[in-house]
């Protein structure tokens, strides 16, 4: 058997983290519900990571991945949190090569990406470099790790008539993270039982969502060892806070239209027009052109002072409701590991430290570490490699908490 201390993570960029169906379930209500309180469908319960298609990976993957590398694009059932009905995600399989493949089966990264944007032409799948996501996925490979990938509900072309992208939404996050594995194992049994739970910024938060759900949704899907983090986006309310301050830096001013924008997705209570100001280009309404994500290919951000809400009411409930998205929201077992930078000027490292201690406050097993002089595309370093290695080596869990 080889040695699970030769299985690490590659000390990768995660710039490139963060370059950046079936209808839905007509099942009624069975009881079962998510920890938010919303009731899940009998149909989603029942059809969890249920493989609705597959087909093999792009030609670009084959050219850039390790040779011998299995490929496969997928799409499978999941639930919304949002109401608890049934959907279809897309996502992608990645398999490294037989020669190197330990005898428990390969240790499986569910990886969770970072935002591209709100609209169908957002997926990382559909793309030849998936935002560039695809440097990351060479990483884990060459490491020893099958990969799965996830595009979220309502990113992707190739799932039908999908509920829309309710962003930074963490429970659906979490069950598409969590039903990724549940396709990749019916589809590859050459997985192993154990797995991570890896993302940056949007990413970052659905790996940490996908910790606090394992318990109540995770049932079948291996053993989730570990959840990797890196500059999560947990809570957004402080840039909800900002704009109606005129605080927003350049970075947030890009992001803010399609936190708006994402929400409005789920929330039809929040308006567009309350919040953003008029004559949004296309791709700050969330779309993806061809050459990028809807975040690198915005022009000029507006002023600082245009995102003033129209009313103090609407911006109480757009913050009521990002803030209902904010995790932590309750405890795991699951450990987490979470990187930040001190010169993130997406999401500031007070702001940061703050809620971290939340995941302290609540008992989770935390590693915090603050990365000096690098900003919300950090790298990890090799901390993340050794981290990952040890709990599959069922050495102590360390928190610093």
């Amino acid at each position: 058997m080889k040695s699970r201390r030769m299985l690490g993570v590659a000390a990768y960029g995660i710039a490139a983290l963060l370059l950046i169906s079936a209808c839905a379930g007509d099942g009624s209500p069975d009881g079962q519900t998510t920890s938010s309180g919303v009731a899940i469908s009998t149909d989603a319960r029942d059809r969890q990571g249920e493989v609705v298609g597959t087909e093999p990976g792009l030609e670009q993957w084959a050219a850039a991945l390790p040779a011998g590398t299995r490929t496969t694009r997928i799409v499978y059932r999941s639930t919304s949190g949002v109401d608890g009905a049934g959907t279809a995600v897309s996502g992608a399989i990645f398999i490294p090569s037989d020669e190197r493949r330990p005898d428990e089966g390969w240790p499986l990264i569910a990886y969770a990406h970072g935002t591209t944007g709100i609209s169908r032409d957002c997926a990382p799948s559909d793309r030849p470099d998936m935002f560039g996501d695809l440097t990351a996925v060479d990483d884990f490979l060459r490491r020893g790790y099958a990969v799965v990938t996830t595009d979220y509900q309502g990113l992707g072309t190739r799932t039908g008539d999908t509920p829309p992208h309710p962003y930074l939404e963490p429970h659906t996050a979490a069950y598409n993270v969590i039903d990724a594995v549940r396709a990749a194992r019916s589809v590859e049994p050459d997985i192993g039982p154990e797995w991570f739970a890896v993302g940056a910024s949007q990413g970052g938060a659905a790996a940490w969502a996908t910790a606090e759900q394992y318990a109540s949704y995770g049932e079948g899907s291996g053993d989730l060892v570990g959840a990797v983090a890196v500059a999560p986006l947990l809570d957004a309310t402080y840039l909800v806070d900002n704009a109606q301050n005129g605080h927003l830096t350049t970075a947030q001013r890009y992001l803010y239209p399609l936190l708006v924008r994402g929400v409005a997705q789920s929330d039809p209570q929040v308006t567009t027009i309350d919040h953003l100001p008029a004559g949004a280009s296309p791709t700050a309404a969330g779309s993806c052109p061809l050459d990028g994500t809807a975040l690198a290919t915005q022009p000029a951000a507006p002023a600082a002072d245009a995102f003033v809400a129209v009313t103090p009411a609407a911006a109480e409930h757009l913050r009521t409701t990002v803030g209902s998205y904010a995790l932590p929201q309750e405890s795991t077992e699951v450990p987490i590991l979470a990187f930040y930078g001190s010169l993130d000027d997406i999401i500031p490292p007070d702001v940061m430290q703050i809620t971290l201690q939340r995941g302290c406050s609540v008992g989770d097993q935390l590693t915090r570490v603050r990365r000096e002089r690098q900003g919300h595309s950090l790298d990890p370093g090799p901390l993340m490699a050794k981290w990952m290695s040890d709990r599959l080596d069922d050495a102590p869990v360390p928190s610093d908490c």
